[in-house]
């Protein structure tokens, strides 16, 4: 697993349930692009799936963009709605579920 996988899903392995993160927030903790966390996350495979909530993360405006994926961005929605997540059609309320710093949780 590259370094950058492994900086990625230690972050992401660290937004607590009812917060959400996006895919810029978490590229500029790691240093790379919002565009290149998308290109990992929407490439895990399943068996990676239980040890890291890649579902709590999503476009800046919350827009579940795996949607444009088919069945995964199902998934997603779905996993988000069972955690209680409140969603405004295809997006998450930002306002109310977003981590506003990361680096409270990486201390």
């Amino acid at each position: 697993m590259s370094e950058i996988k492994m900086q990625i899903i230690k972050l992401v392995s660290s937004i607590p349930e009812g917060k959400i993160a996006y895919f810029g927030q978490i590229g500029a903790e790691c240093g790379v692009s919002g565009q290149v966390v998308g290109w990992i996350l929407s490439g895990m495979p399943e068996s990676e799936w239980s040890s890291c909530p890649w579902y709590r993360v999503v476009s800046k405006n919350g827009f579940i963009s795996s949607l444009k994926l088919g069945t995964k961005g199902l998934i997603q929605k779905q996993v988000l709605l069972d955690e209680g997540y409140t969603l405004i059609g295809d997006s998450i309320d930002m306002q109310k579920h977003e981590i506003a710093d990361f680096r409270v949780l990486l201390g």
